[in-house]
């Protein structure tokens, strides 16, 4: 159990880290959006809002990337470990068939 609580605190200080730098990529992003679409306009320039359109869908990426890294189990390894720990089980129960059966033969 030590072993998925580690590991889980490893992922949660992993997934921290990722969100840090989305965020701040994100900041920057956006900061660079309304200086494109400000200058854009003054100077009527749809080419401009074309792109800021662009680094405004990418913005939205990132933000989703950010609420998935928060919002997603860390319990895989638990999931793995009950997936073997049955898997281990219909295997053995599968040997102690075979040994019934050729007993009775």
């Amino acid at each position: 159990m030590d072993e998925n609580f580690l590991r889980m605190k490893e992922l949660r200080i992993s997934r921290e880290k990722h969100i840090k730098k989305l965020t701040k990529l994100l900041s920057l992003l956006v900061k660079t959006e309304w200086e494109v679409l400000s200058n854009s306009s003054d100077k009527n320039d749809n080419i401009g809002k074309v792109a800021a359109k662009s680094i405004s869908e990418a913005s939205s990426c990132i933000q989703t990337a950010i609420s998935q890294l928060i919002s997603t189990a860390t319990d895989i390894k638990n999931k793995d470990y009950t997936q073997k720990k049955a898997d281990k089980e219909e295997t053995t129960i599968s040997t102690l068939k075979k040994v019934l059966i050729n007993k009775n033969k």
